[in-house]
């Protein structure tokens, strides 16, 4: 039954050594690495992980697959509902209609590396830098590196897609420009309109008065239409434009 039924939570197991070879390069992992496996599987990597670093929990949803994990720390839940934080290291090929919320997940906590099989769709969204609002947050928020395609044949049962191992680094707030920081900030202000949600941001980064923030989006000369939205109402086109025109102000 169990065989047949993968799909039931959309797993495909990786089975290509040469793709788990490298998945396990990229994460370099040493004795002080405190590291999370989302979605282990038959525990392929985790038998890999578990003897390298100094501690080793896995999230795994399918109760099924206890049989292939009864030698580690396992919590059996569903990854969006868990608290991901405090490990330095995430591992993970969870299914890919989970991908976007997870990487909201990520945002909110620290890490030093993400190491990931996701659709190759996602990747080459969030590495071209496409103008959609998952592919803005990322790149606001991470240092994104593709490492290699995976061709389905690597996995059992097969997707129906291409695959992509990348990498997630955090990006230092320090080193970004102020037009950046404005950007990464309008997820935290989401629930607002972008016109009280740019206000806000800019008082609290330049230390400034409300007029004088509310003349800063002014000379941003942005659509009222733009500035009159949540900022999860907005188009891609309508991203793409208030994206543009905070990026050639000067702040």
């Amino acid at each position: 039954m169990f065989e047949n039924d993968t799909n039931f939570l959309d797993q495909h197991f990786l089975k290509d050594e040469n793709v788990i070879n490298r998945f396990i390069q990229e994460c370099d992992l040493n004795e002080k690495d405190i590291v999370l496996e989302i979605g282990a599987g038959k525990g392929i990597l985790s038998n890999i992980i578990n003897k390298r670093v100094k501690s080793f929990t896995i999230i795994e949803k399918d109760i099924r697959l206890k049989k292939y994990l009864n030698d580690y720390n396992v919590i059996y839940n569903d990854v969006l509902k868990e608290d991901i934080s405090g490990y330095n290291k995430i591992i993970t090929s969870l299914p890919y209609s989970i991908t976007e919320p997870f990487i909201y997940k990520l945002i909110d906590i620290d890490f030093d590396k993400v190491i990931m099989i996701c659709g190759k769709k996602f990747a080459d969204s969030i590495i071209n830098e496409n103008n959609t609002k998952l592919s803005l947050l990322v790149n606001s928020y991470f240092n994104v590196k593709r490492i290699i395609d995976i061709e389905p044949t690597s996995f059992e049962p097969q997707p129906r897609v291409m695959s992509s191992l990348i990498t997630l680094t955090m990006k230092d707030i320090k080193k970004l420009s102020k037009s950046d920081v404005i950007l990464r900030e309008l997820y935290k202000y989401r629930y607002m309109k972008i016109k009280n949600a740019l206000k806000e941001i800019l008082i609290k980064i330049n230390n400034i008065t409300q007029r004088q923030a509310r003349e800063i989006i002014d000379s941003f000369e942005i659509n009222e239409l733009i500035l009159n939205k949540l900022f999860d109402e907005l188009s891609n086109n309508e991203l793409k434009e208030l994206k543009n025109k905070i990026k050639t102000s000067k702040i």
